[in-house]
């Protein structure tokens, strides 16, 4: 196959950062490691449909390619908003492609706004609007602040055990996992660990590390997720509404790692809400009720994509309200994770 860069244009790409009122702000430049988990979202796809053998992909090889708004497709040189863009990498078993849509740079878009706002370049809480744009550029040319993906290749890739999803005996589904979602197995002692260790400090948050195995099932060809292990965060610095993963709880956690000896992975995290529902709150407990306590800020957010920011990696989310336990069917947990490059709720598997 011939390599992408051989076959396709260089784009630089940008965010217009706009005022609520359509006035441009600021017009900020991408880079490539803006790009990184879109790339890397698309490359575990294909691994899961066994394009790619194993969890080891060369950056330099994609490329990205962009999706005119309908508007600006005729001239896109003078109107260059783009509706998205796809990510195409190649791979022995073929090309993968992935779409994206704008709303990929939103939380970036949020965190710029946050930043201007504490700056005093931006009125109000920092609400901000975005486009986002692209300039086709003739290779090899460099513009200042451009993208040109010269990404570097991964240096050893993740390992992936064999493992039977059939032997790990039957599993419960909690929150109504998609069919299309990755898998994740979580035994219900992890679960209810990290229940318990919430329990424990219920006037603040707390947090922890997941460890597991990526394995695929060889007789259904399936990549999934195994959870193992919780790690308290004993060395964390936490507060009410939020919590801080130090050096000290790193290396807790890879001390722990070569205490257990299996090889495992960093494969996710773990916090807890320490919010309580009003004693008026009605049974069963509302919908919009839950979402004030099992919900992901944007500092949660900030902090997943810093920390934990691969495909298969996920966070769960504990509670200390009991009047949840009775209205989810299950323990008070929530867990979320990456759904194509974005963080969202999502269901999983529970084995005994």
């Amino acid at each position: 196959m011939a390599p992408l860069q051989a076959r396709a244009e260089t784009y630089r790409f940008g965010l217009d950062l706009l005022l609520p009122d359509g006035r441009r702000l600021q017009q900020l430049p991408l880079e490539k490691e803006d790009f990184s988990r879109a790339i890397e979202a698309t490359f575990f796809d294909g691994l899961r449909r066994g394009v790619f053998p194993e969890y080891r992909f060369s950056l330099d090889e994609a490329w990205i390619v962009p999706r005119f708004a309908a508007e600006a497709r005729v001239a896109a040189e003078s109107r260059p908003e783009l509706e998205g863009f796809e990510v195409v990498l190649a791979g022995p078993g073929g090309e993968q492609r992935k779409r994206f849509e704008g709303a990929f740079f939103e939380g970036l878009a949020l965190q710029m706004g946050a930043r201007l706002a504490r700056a005093g370049q931006l009125p109000g809480e920092g609400n901000l609007a975005y486009r986002l744009l692209g300039y086709a550029e003739e290779p090899p040319v460099r513009k200042l602040g451009g993208l040109v993906f010269e990404l570097e290749a991964e240096s050893a890739p993740l390992p992936i055990l064999e493992g039977s999803r059939k032997a790990l005996g039957p599993t419960e589904v909690w929150d109504g996992a998609r069919p299309t979602d990755f898998p994740v197995v979580f035994p219900r002692h992890v679960l209810q660990e990290g229940v318990e260790e919430a329990r424990k400090h219920p006037e603040r948050e707390v947090g922890g590390v997941l460890l597991g195995h990526l394995r695929r099932d060889g007789q259904a060809n399936e990549l999934y997720l195994e959870v193992t292990c919780f790690v308290p965060g004993e060395e964390t610095e936490a507060t009410d509404v939020s919590v801080t993963f130090t050096h000290a709880t790193w290396a807790r956690v890879r001390e722990v790692m070569q205490w257990r000896g299996e090889d495992e992975l960093i494969v996710g995290w773990v916090h807890s809400h320490p919010f309580r529902l009003c004693a008026e709150c009605p049974l069963p407990v509302p919908a919009d009720c839950q979402a004030k306590v099992l919900f992901y800020s944007r500092d949660d957010e900030f902090l997943m994509g810093l920390s934990f920011p691969r495909p298969f990696m996920v966070g769960l989310l504990t509670a200390v309200e009991p009047r949840l336990e009775g209205v989810l069917g299950h323990l008070p947990v929530k867990l979320f994770g990456w759904r194509d490059g974005r963080i969202e709720p999502r269901g999983f598997e529970v084995m005994d």
